[in-house]
């Protein structure tokens, strides 16, 4: 079976990148598959996950961060002309291979919309890696200028063609399912975490709770720190530790002075599960995440999650007062109270963090890819492949 996975580039430590190579990895090393990662402006650059030497990779050099800088109509024009190399050298590309399936994200229009035309009778299948209902507010942000907002509303309604071409969308929770139903067959389909590899766990001894998450916007760091400030005030021997890429102050004003409530931010650990073991607790403040790989990589080692209950996957990986803690979206206070309570009670950090343990093997490779290759060879039998 031959597979092709169609993404921009791999040079972003996150959490996508990480599960479609996760993903190309195992079936790489299965037999009966050839896996393809088919790029576009990887250059030379190093893929920024381990990736199987089984893998096949090709990149087409259709570069778009050159229209970064760009004013609107250029982009579009020269938008339009690198849309037309993109879908001409992906063309050439299937037609040499011949693939069964190929699959992308809901991240890159030119390339749904490249595989959506393409002539070639192989399988479709999108990963929707970012809720629907977040796409497409992402395409109609009133505040934005005339020409932008027409342009976003072309691209909108010519979003919902292409992807209705496509044979399946694999979400990753059930809220996103339905969202994308309307005009595509959708399935849930959890993804696959790398869970805690040492044999050890917390002890919960340490006065120490951590995030993990890119210093973006969407991870609700603004909150966090409000949280993390009313925490402090009743426990000043505890501390906190972020881990990210990205810059801080793109986040928060560059006038606080972090290190006065223990609020300690740090780049990305390469060791990360070393981190979860020297914790106790870890906090989850998305403003909206269809999964959320730290919370379950976390629990494997023994950690409470306490999150908000944002759309759409945290419900789907906690059940509340059982292997974490889910909050009301944006309520800090109720968040500040139920990390105290963990603070406040040893006994109570370890219980959850055993049911968090137990919870967290519904993630496991062997759980998850299975799944993944029933689908496949049902997909493909109803081809006649």
């Amino acid at each position: 079976m031959k597979i092709v996975y169609a993404y921009q580039q791999f040079t972003d430590i996150a959490g996508t990148e990480r599960i479609l190579i996760d993903k190309m990895n195992y079936f790489a090393e299965r037999d009966g598959y050839e896996v393809f990662l088919l790029t576009n402006q990887q250059g030379n650059h190093s893929v920024v996950f381990p990736l199987s030497d089984k893998i096949k990779r090709i990149d087409l050099d259709v570069c778009y961060w050159e229209l970064y800088k760009k004013n609107i109509v250029c982009r579009i024009i020269k938008g339009w002309i690198k849309d037309r190399l993109y879908a001409k050298r992906l063309l050439s590309f299937v037609s040499e291979i011949n693939p069964d399936i190929v699959i992308t994200s809901t991240y890159f229009f030119y390339i749904l919309s490249a595989i959506a035309k393409c002539p070639h009778p192989f399988v479709r299948i999108i990963e929707s890696h970012i809720d629907k209902r977040y796409l497409f507010e992402g395409l109609c942000n009133t505040r934005k200028s005339v020409l932008k907002r027409i342009n976003h509303y072309i691209q909108r309604q010519k979003l919902k063609r292409i992807i209705s071409k496509y044979d399946l969308l694999v979400a990753l929770n059930k809220e996103d399912t339905l969202d994308w139903s309307g005009f595509i067959k959708t399935k849930v389909l959890l993804n696959v975490v790398h869970l805690n590899p040492t044999g050890k766990i917390s002890d919960q001894q340490s006065k120490r709770v951590i995030f993990v998450g890119r210093y973006v916007e969407q991870k609700g760091i603004p909150d966090l720190y409000k949280i993390w400030k009313i925490i402090f005030s009743k426990h000043h021997d505890w501390h906190i530790d972020l881990y990210g890429p990205g810059d801080i102050k793109d986040v928060l004003s560059s006038d606080e002075d972090f290190e006065n409530y223990n609020f300690h931010i740090h780049q990305p650990e390469g060791d990360i599960f070393k981190c979860y073991l020297n914790s106790s607790i870890l906090l989850h403040t998305s403003i909206f995440e269809p999964f959320g790989l730290v919370m379950p990589e976390a629990m494997s080692c023994g950690l409470p999650v306490v999150a908000f209950d944002c759309p759409s996957g945290p419900s789907e990986i906690i059940t509340d007062g059982v292997d974490g803690f889910l909050i009301r979206n944006r309520d800090i206070n109720h968040f500040a109270e139920r990390v105290c309570l963990l603070i406040e009670s040893r006994d109570l950090r370890i219980k959850i963090g055993q049911a968090a343990i137990r919870s967290s093997y519904r993630f496991s490779e062997g759980r998850i890819m299975p799944e993944w290759e029933t689908l496949f060879n049902d997909l493909l039998s109803k081809t006649g492949k």
